[in-house]
């Protein structure tokens, strides 16, 4: 199990100075110390430097200006997770990015905030605990991993990417869930199409849509009708 030291330093990363300074206000009211993290030439780089100087981070998801124009934060956020350094990652768009840029990444981020609840101490503190305890002790709760089967009603492409639409066995059969088709196995990419049966690990125990996230997603077997009927 992994040992995790407490959490006192905190990276604030949020390209909105006012966003920014809420973020930290809050975090000063949860008894952390927080400071304004700047950009670095790549996104390992600044992995490596919040890593460095800080016990944990908060990375809003959407960076547009300046030196952090060319990353996501779900994307940062889910590099430091995989480096196994505590991160939330915030947005005021959660429903709108849901589907596409944050799943992308949503393996990696325990932790996701909407931004009117990371304007409070103690919803930070307990998205932290969270993040903390998956970086322990693995995926559990409403984020284990279940094998399941994807029927595919729809694939669209949506502002130059290619998704997915399906109905996820064992979660809501009334509803569709949208992801990238870049979440499948590469050799199965190009032979998914409407009424496409995949497989896939999903943590079919999420009450919440944008909480769902995917792995190993790949195309289902073709059922053997004769096995032992012959």
């Amino acid at each position: 199990m992994i040992s995790m030291k407490p959490i006192r330093t905190v990276a604030v990363v949020d390209d909105d100075d006012q966003a920014a300074l809420t973020i930290i206000h809050a975090l000063e009211d949860g008894r952390f110390s927080p400071y304004r993290q700047e950009a670095a030439e790549s996104l390992e780089a600044l992995a490596d430097l919040i890593i460095l100087n800080s016990d944990a981070a908060v990375c809003d998801h959407r960076l547009r200006y300046g030196a952090f124009a060319d990353i996501s934060g779900a994307e940062l956020a889910a590099k430091l997770v995989q480096k196994k350094h505590p991160t939330i990652l915030v947005t005021q768009y959660l429903d709108q990015y849901a589907d596409i840029a944050i799943r992308s990444h949503r393996s990696n981020l325990p932790a996701v905030l909407r931004r009117e609840d990371a304007d409070e101490p103690e919803e930070l503190r307990a998205a932290f605990a969270r993040c903390k305890y998956e970086l322990k002790r693995g995926k559990v709760d409403d984020r284990k991993l279940h094998r399941t089967l994807l029927q595919v009603m729809d694939v669209s492409d949506v502002g130059g990417v290619i998704v997915i639409d399906a109905i996820v066995n064992g979660w809501n059969s009334k509803d569709t869930v949208r992801f990238p088709l870049s979440l499948v196995t590469l050799e199965d990419q190009l032979k998914v199409e409407r009424f496409s049966i995949l497989t896939a690990l999903t943590n079919v125990s999420a009450t919440e849509k944008v909480d769902l996230y995917f792995e190993n997603i790949e195309l289902a077997p073709e059922p053997e009708w004769d096995d032992g009927l012959r």
